[in-house]
C-alpha cells in the first residue's frame, strides 16, 4: 500500500466530512449531550466544601493547606488583607476559619493564629487539624509525623456507584460517540461513495485496500479527537489516563472495521443515517449495562461483547479504586472481535475486487 495515496484519499475524507451536515451532526451531538450531563449532574459523593480566609505574604501555605485536604475536603482560600478582615470574616460567617501567619525568622518555628466560628462544622475542624502541617511544609520543612488518609469503599458498593453518576453518564456518551464514528459515520462516507460512483473514481487511482484503510484512518481520527475533546470540555477526573484512552482507542479499532462492512453491504447512505441510530442504542445500553450487572446469563453475555468489555476498561481507567480490575480478558475479547471484523471485511472486499 502506497502512504502517499492513503493520506490523499484520507484528506478528502476529512473535507467531505466538514462539508456533510449529517456527519457534522452525528460528531457534534455526543459532546453536547455530554456537556449537558457534565452540567446538571452531581455526584452523590461530592466532597465537603470549606472557606478558609488567610492572612499571609504569598500563597504557600494556602497551597499546603489545599494539598493536606487532598480528595477529603474541598478548600475554598479567600486572602485577606488583615488580622483584624480576617476576623471580620469570621464573625460574619462568610468564611468557617481563618488563618493568620505570623512572620518568624528563618530557623524558628512557623506559628499561626487559627480563627474558627463557634457553631464550626466537624469539616471546617478537621480542616483546622490541617494548619500545622501546611505550615511546617509552606516553611520548606517536614512534618515530624506523616499519615496517608484514603477512603475505602464499601464491599457491596457497584461499579457505577464507584465511578459516580455524572463520570458514569460522561463515560456512556463517549462510548455513544465512538459507536456514531464506526456504525454511522463510518458507513455514510463508504456508502456515498459507492452510490455516486467517487469509489470507482478512487480505484483507477488507488488500491481497494488503501481506499479501505484511509476511511478506516478517518474513523480513528474522528474517534480519537471525539473523545479527547470530550474529556477535556467536561474536566473528566481520569485516574489513570493510559488505560482509559487505551481502551477508547480500542473500541474505536474493533468496531470501525465493522462499519466499513456495513458501508460496502449496505451501500446507502440515507438508509444507514435514518436506521443506524436505531440498531446502535441497545449495544450502547449493554457497554452500560455492565455497570449494574454482577451476575446471570447477561453477564456471561456482556463479558463477550467489545462495546462491554471496552466499557469496563474505561471505568477502570475512571476511577482510582478499578471497580472491575479488568485485564488482560477484557483486551483480549476486544481483540478478538477487531480482528474478526477486519478479516471478514478483507474477504468481502476481495470477493467483490475492491
Amino acid at each position: 500500500m502506497n502512504l502517499r495515496r492513503i493520506l490523499a484519499i484520507l484528506s478528502k475524507d476529512l473535507k467531505d466530512a466538514g462539508r456533510d451536515g449529517r456527519i457534522i451532526v452525528l460528531l457534534l451531538l455526543p459532546i453536547g449531550m455530554a456537556l449537558f450531563y457534565n452540567a446538571t449532574i452531581e455526584d452523590e459523593d461530592k466532597l465537603p466544601q470549606t472557606k478558609v480566609a488567610v492572612v499571609e505574604s504569598g500563597d504557600r501555605v494556602a497551597t499546603q493547606l489545599r494539598e493536606a485536604a487532598g480528595k477529603s475536603v474541598e478548600v475554598q482560600v479567600r486572602k485577606a488583607d488583615s488580622p483584624s478582615a480576617a476576623r471580620k470574616l469570621v464573625a460574619e460567617e462568610d468564611v468557617a476559619l481563618a488563618v493568620i501567619v505570623a512572620n518568624t525568622a528563618k530557623d524558628d518555628p512557623a506559628r499561626a493564629l487559627v480563627l474558627v466560628a463557634a457553631d464550626a462544622t466537624p469539616t471546617a475542624q478537621s480542616v483546622v487539624a490541617l494548619v500545622p502541617d501546611a505550615l511546617t511544609r509552606a516553611a520548606g520543612r517536614q512534618p515530624t509525623a506523616q499519615a496517608q488518609v484514603r477512603s475505602v469503599a464499601p464491599a457491596d458498593q457497584k461499579p457505577a456507584e464507584i465511578v459516580g453518576q455524572r463520570a458514569l453518564m460522561v463515560l456512556i456518551v463517549i462510548v455513544l460517540l465512538v459507536g456514531f464514528v464506526a456504525m454511522m459515520v463510518v458507513p455514510i462516507q463508504t456508502a456515498e461513495e459507492l452510490e455516486t460512483g467517487t469509489f470507482g473514481a478512487l480505484r483507477l487511482a488507488s488500491t481497494g485496500p488503501e481506499i479501505l484503510a484511509a476511511k478506516a484512518s478517518a474513523g480513528f481520527l474522528y474517534g480519537a479527537a471525539g473523545v479527547g475533546l470530550t474529556v477535556l470540555l467536561t474536566k473528566l477526573d481520569v485516574a489513570h489516563p493510559l488505560l482509559f484512552f487505551g481502551a477508547a482507542l480500542a473500541l474505536i479499532v474493533s468496531l470501525v472495521g465493522f462499519g466499513l462492512l456495513l458501508g460496502l453491504l449496505m451501500p446507502n447512505s440515507n438508509a444507514i443515517n435514518t436506521y443506524g441510530a436505531f440498531l446502535l442504542f441497545p449495544f450502547v445500553g449493554l457497554a452500560a449495562a455492565v455497570f449494574f450487572v454482577d451476575s446471570g446469563i447477561l453477564q456471561t453475555i456482556l463479558d463477550l461483547l467489545p462495546f462491554s468489555q471496552a466499557a469496563k476498561l474505561l471505568g477502570d481507567g475512571l476511577s482510582a479504586d478499578k471497580p472491575f480490575d479488568a485485564g488482560f480478558v477484557s483486551w483480549l475479547v476486544i481483540a478478538v472481535w477487531a480482528l474478526a471484523g477486519y478479516v471478514i471485511l478483507a474477504r468481502i472486499s476481495t470477493r467483490r475486487e475492491l
